[in-house]
């Protein structure tokens, strides 16, 4: 009989599965729907970073919700940024169709793994840094040691593409 090997679940296996998902997703979803998200997810960050300290004073003198949760600086950022970046996704009309060619669907595998880097190194920004390296992940580290990098990138991309040709 065959043996299984031991598979532990670890950060470094959740990072690769994220981007996997987002990446897949963003190529369902297609280019112009997955730049939306990410537009929507800019202003969402916009609002954790200026207002976040603000936010988190309301949360956390909100009895009936410290009472029940643990209130931290982390969870309300990333649950904000959660929330807010699910409304504008569905109110807003910020995406357009997509064209569907090869070349879009290229660029919205792209924009996803840009997309998946963007979110979890805003999830890690987040976390103090001794709750990040209890995590003991190497694709974590690396994730969240470019945050400006993954932050930048993905408006390097809409700007660079803009250029190209609509196919």
């Amino acid at each position: 009989m065959p043996t299984v090997p031991n598979i532990t679940l670890s950060w470094d296996l959740f990072v690769l599965l994220f981007f996997a998902v987002v990446i897949i997703y963003s190529i369902l979803l297609g280019r112009n729907k997955i730049v939306g998200l990410l537009v929507n997810f800019y202003i969402s960050l916009a609002v954790v970073l200026a207002a976040g300290e603000t936010i988190y004073g309301w949360v956390a003198n909100l009895g009936f919700v410290s009472a029940r949760l643990a209130v931290t600086p982390f969870s309300v950022s990333v649950i904000t940024l959660f929330v807010l970046t699910t409304i504008l996704s569905i109110k807003s009309e910020i995406a357009g169709l997509d064209s569907g060619g090869t070349i879009s669907k290229m660029q919205a595998g792209i924009y996803g793994f840009l997309a998946a880097g963007l979110v979890l190194s805003t999830a890690f920004h987040f976390m103090s840094d001794a709750s990040r390296i209890a995590l003991d992940s190497n694709f974590v580290n690396i994730v969240a040691g470019y945050f400006v990098i993954w932050v930048i990138a993905p408006i390097i991309l809409m700007i660079a593409t803009s250029f190209i040709k609509k196919i």
